[in-house]
């Protein structure tokens, strides 16, 4: 199965259909990830179970994201990353159509494992397909495209699943997110051929020296041995492991968010999908300031907003009784939290290209970690003494990434990630274009 999937060409060069598709994609499986939140209440009501119980689903699906990055993520090195991103969003669409019709919590926690393993199939191929097989001079305008889906998953997709729960009732927001994926399916399977990139695609006077290898190399190497070559390339195990200390501090506070907003607006009210839009807004904000980390370094940046988000977690509880400073905050938080996101896996792509798609399915790994330890070991915590105990873990936590960050940030003096131990990165190098 080829990965050329880019038939249809704007004028200038640019897949448009390749690239809305995996937009919508990504679209789909992170409104599925965080749309629970705001469902959990009528969940729990419709199962007849507890809150914390069903912020387990989350943990399922996290631990069934990191299974499916390892699982098939790496196929899309060995094999064709048209057969990782068909197969993750098949899977989706399976495991959210089992969500929708589920008659008790296990079967809705078996929808929720499926469609998580299909995330770890899905988004680490997407992000790598950018990576190796976009064109140079349009490898970041996509790459943008797809990190924005995340924001507007948030803006829309969590808010349009929250109204539609309270409305027409959860089983409904599954079964619109499961047409979206058969129609990234669709999309998927109708474009074909184009150009892989550097092929006409305007390859860069300085893109990596490294020799990317080909299927038979790699095969040779072996699974096992890439993946710790992989792990061991300069920062990526503390990029990692940041990753999911904010993954879990971030996961741990949004999971049981929506269930402190029900509680204090009222069952039924849309006024907690208001909020959850309105950190949505501020996620989305990392539009503009991406461009700011650039000018000032990435991490000098990521430093500055880890340590900046410990007081916002500690503060998002006690002020949720007053809605202006609850509003701010929550604002606040997606703004740092999206840039936060966006700098620590644009770090870890850059620390080995020879090894992109592997790194990308650790950072797919640790999220999920963060998101299923998040849930799990925070729900009883939820129940027996409120959201502000669960604030004051996250930031806990997340000083503990910031600490992290000011490690690699002071020993190496702010330079950029290196690929493969080569100083700077992707600089002053050139890799040829891959192809499966």
């Amino acid at each position: 199965m080829s990965d050329r999937l880019t038939d249809e060409e704007h004028p200038d060069g640019f897949p448009v259909l390749t690239v809305l598709a995996l937009m919508a994609g990504i679209f789909a499986v992170g409104s599925e990830e965080l749309v629970v939140s705001p469902l959990l209440v009528n969940m729990a009501e419709s199962f007849d179970a507890s809150v914390a119980l069903m912020a387990l689903s989350v943990s399922v699906y996290g631990i069934g994201t990191a299974v499916g990055a390892l699982l098939f993520a790496p196929l899309g090195d060995r094999v064709s990353r048209r057969v990782s991103l068909v197969t993750g969003m098949v899977m989706f669409i399976l495991g959210t159509v089992l969500c929708a019709f589920a008659a008790g919590p296990g079967v809705f926690f078996a929808g929720r494992a499926l469609a998580g393993l299909a995330t770890g199939a899905f988004v680490p191929s997407a992000y790598a397909f950018v990576g190796d097989q976009i064109p140079y001079r349009h490898r970041a305008r996509a790459m943008g495209i797809l990190v924005s889906s995340w924001s507007i998953s948030l803006v829309l997709g969590v808010p349009m699943g929250s109204f539609i729960g309270e409305w027409a009732g959860w089983r409904w927001t599954f079964g619109v997110l499961s047409v979206l994926g058969a129609l990234v399916v669709f999309v998927l399977l109708l474009v074909r051929g184009g150009k892989p990139a550097g092929a006409g695609g305007g390859t860069p006077p300085a893109e990596v020296t490294e020799k990317t290898p080909d299927s038979s190399e790699q095969a040779r190497r072996g699974w096992a041995r890439s993946t710790v070559q992989a792990f061991r390339a300069p920062k990526v195990s503390v990029y990692v492991l940041a990753t999911f200390l904010n993954m879990f501090a971030f996961y741990g506070m949004y999971t049981f968010l929506g269930s402190a907003l029900q509680y204090r607006f009222g069952s039924g009210s849309s006024m907690t999908g208001f909020m959850i839009l309105l950190y949505g807004l501020g996620f989305a904000t990392s539009f503009v300031t991406g461009r700011w980390a650039d000018e000032l370094g990435k991490e000098r940046v990521l430093l500055a907003l880890l340590a900046g988000l410990v007081p916002a977690l500690v503060a998002i509880p006690l002020v949720t009784g007053w809605t202006v400073p609850l509003v701010v905050c929550l604002f606040l938080w997606g703004g740092m939290q999206s840039l936060v996101v966006t700098l620590l896996s644009t770090l870890l792509s850059e620390c080995s290209p020879r090894h992109r798609g592997t790194i990308l399915a650790f950072y797919s790994l640790a999220t999920n970690l963060g998101v299923a330890l998040g849930a799990a070991l925070l729900g009883p915590l939820f129940t027996s003494y409120g959201f502000s105990a669960v604030g004051w873990v996250c930031a806990g936590v997340t000083l503990v990434a910031a600490g992290l960050s000011g490690w690699v940030y002071r020993r190496g003096d702010g330079r950029p990630a290196s690929g493969d131990g080569v100083p700077g990165g992707t600089r002053g190098a050139k890799v040829p274009a891959h192809e499966d």
